[in-house]
């Protein structure tokens, strides 16, 4: 399948980057020319990772991928879609609840930024993934299963610090 020419952006807090992140970016970068992984500041969070540990797990995590492109930005999304010339967001959801609370920001990108959003499900078997369930494995009984092996290399190398 040839890719399409577009430049599509995937949004998120990344604190950390989980295996469904990068299931989501691979499935991105199959079907699009340009993708773009950012980091983005979300006041009503706290963050465990910095921004650039963030970026950089992003970065190791991905590397395999030529075409994707990580970062870290704060402000809107939809502004900084305009500013890299990109005309579609790509968010995943896991469940019902996702799916309500990224479909209302669709519309709101979509009216306010004129930003299409294509909203893909979890695969099978990556429905339990979150930061959130990463954070408190990483606290308790490990993250292996929600994890890629270069980002738990990296949260290892950083605690030892």
């Amino acid at each position: 399948m040839e890719k399409k020419k577009i430049a599509v952006l995937l949004p998120g807090s990344y604190d950390p980057p989980t295996r469904g992140h990068l299931s989501l970016i691979e499935r991105a970068a199959e079907e699009y020319e340009r993708v773009f992984a950012v980091a983005f500041v979300n006041p009503k969070k706290n963050y465990t990772f910095t921004p650039e540990e963030r970026v950089e797990m992003l970065r190791l995590m991905t590397e395999h991928l030529p075409s994707v492109t990580v970062g870290y930005a704060e402000g809107l999304v939809i502004d900084y879609a305009r500013a890299h010339g990109i005309s579609l967001l790509i968010k995943g959801y896991r469940n019902e609840n996702d799916l309500v609370y990224e479909k209302e920001q669709a519309d709101w990108n979509l009216a306010n930024g004129g930003i299409e959003t294509r909203l893909l499900p979890a695969l099978e078997g990556e429905t339990l993934i979150s930061s959130t369930a990463a954070r408190e494995a990483l606290k308790t009984c490990g993250a292996e299963p929600l994890l890629c092996e270069k980002v738990l290399d990296f949260i290892k190398k950083r605690e030892k610090t």
